[in-house]
């Protein structure tokens, strides 16, 4: 019976993404629409740089975005023959439905299977995640990655060979090429896990966390390689870090990232004049990326854009924290909520998306707390997946797409908080303790 509910829940979740995919978005994000034009870069000329109609003056340089999903798409293009953007889609919402299984997967594993199906459905429903379909966006993508390597982590300690520690590396890495902060997380479960073993006194755990790490390094490896033959310095996987360092650092904003060119432009004249000049336009309708650059020339003249913002938001961070501690905390806090609070607003303003929202979130909690107390290695891995994105998202942007990456996780963790709240529904382990004999 599960395995029905399973496929049809898998099903409908397939349909309703391909559906989104095969129609596309009426409004296609500006970060979506970059994908597609570098991808078309890729593979009309062979190099990471947006081609094609659309661009807006002063566009970003590609090297800002995350190379995954670009260099899979241009793969695509170049594998079909044709630039059709209708089949890239196609295929993200495939790969991004096999989260749905892969959900129920890891609920089974770690709650028994009413974990397993809530979570599943849970994560083929949600509506953001079905609307992200209709546009080139790595959320889908990154989470498929996330929760295999998640499954393939708790595999490696159950098998407690070295070789299996290759394969959830190697997710970690392809992750961290579709959203670099994956890297930084990647370096904390080694971490973790190192730490873990030393207090028990035992050395094996620093080999796996070792066998691990360099096997996402040996992801990101070739594309390390051609970022410094390409810029002349040390850049893992993309040099965007700079520029969402510091407008997470940017307190006028109130944490969101929208608001800091216009408040930038408001407060500094000179500012907005240099950038009249450069566009002959009214300055608050200029990118935002033209605002960075000529704002990190002038204070830094000759420093690489990406390295002179990144320093500028360190400092700004400091100025802050000296100046006004309890505002800058609340500062952080509000970034922290702004995270987890809400999916992205057109979908989830409407009551009925706020309380599915809200209701995943809350019934997650519950789940993770299960977990503290009955799974703790579990409890442990999920939740270092989840604070360090979250504290990754207070430094650099907070968006809520930061969330939605993490989103399979989190419906399998609203699983086991469902499953706990209704330990009498079939599926439950605990439910066929106390069996009868037969005569």
């Amino acid at each position: 019976m599960r395995l029905i509910v399973l496929t049809l829940i898998v099903m409908a979740g397939l349909g309703l993404r391909l559906d989104a995919a095969w129609e596309g978005s009426e409004t296609n994000l500006p970060d979506s629409a970059a994908y597609e034009r570098i991808a078309r870069g890729i593979e009309q000329r062979g190099e990471f740089e947006q081609v094609g109609p659309g661009i807006p003056p002063a566009a970003q340089r590609a090297d800002n975005y995350s190379p995954g999903l670009p260099l899979l798409v241009g793969g695509l293009f170049e594998l079909t023959g044709s630039d059709d953007v209708r089949m890239a889609r196609l295929l993200l919402a495939v790969i991004g439905a096999l989260s749905i299984p892969l959900t129920y997967m890891l609920g089974v594993r770690i709650s028994g299977a009413t974990a397993g199906l809530a979570g599943a459905a849970f994560l083929a429903f949600y509506p953001t995640l079905i609307d992200d379909a209709g546009m080139l966006l790595t959320e889908p993508l990154a989470g498929t990655l996330i929760v295999g390597a998640v499954l393939l982590l708790l595999n490696a300690r159950d098998r407690a060979t070295l070789g299996s520690w290759i394969p959830p590396g190697l997710l970690m890495g392809l992750t961290a090429m579709v959203r670099p902060e994956y890297l930084a997380i990647t370096a904390l479960l080694g971490t973790a896990i190192v730490v873990s073993g030393l207090r028990r006194g035992d050395a094996r755990p620093a080999f796996r966390a070792a066998v691990m790490v360099l096997s996402a390094l040996l992801v990101i490896a070739p594309w390390t390689v051609r970022n410094l033959s390409e810029t002349g310095r040390f850049v893992p996987i993309s040099t965007g870090a700079g520029q969402t360092v510091f407008s997470g650092s940017y307190l006028p904003s109130g944490g969101d990232p929208q608001k800091v060119t216009p408040s930038l432009l408001d407060e500094d004249p000179v500012l907005a004049s240099m950038v009249r000049k450069r566009t002959g336009a009214d300055p608050a309708a200029a990118p935002p990326d033209l605002v960075f650059r000529l704002m990190a020339d002038r204070r830094y003249p000759g420093m690489p854009t990406d390295q002179a913002l990144t320093r500028m938001g360190g400092e700004q961070y400091l100025e802050e924290l000296r100046a006004d501690p309890l505002a800058f905390s609340i500062f952080l806090a509000t970034k922290a909520h702004r995270i987890w609070w809400r999916g992205r607003s057109e979908l989830t303003d409407q009551t009925p998306g706020k309380v599915l929202h809200w209701l995943i979130a809350a019934l997650s909690l519950a789940g993770l707390a299960a977990l503290a107390r009955s799974r703790p290695y579990e409890f442990r891995i999920l939740a270092l997946f989840l604070v360090g994105a979250t504290a990754l998202g207070v430094i650099f942007v907070a968006s809520p797409r930061r969330a939605l990456a993490l989103w399979p996780v989190v419906s399998c963790l609203s699983g086991v908080g469902l499953a706990m709240a209704a330990p009498v529904l079939p599926g439950r382990p605990e439910s066929r303790e106390n069996t009868v004999a037969i005569p």
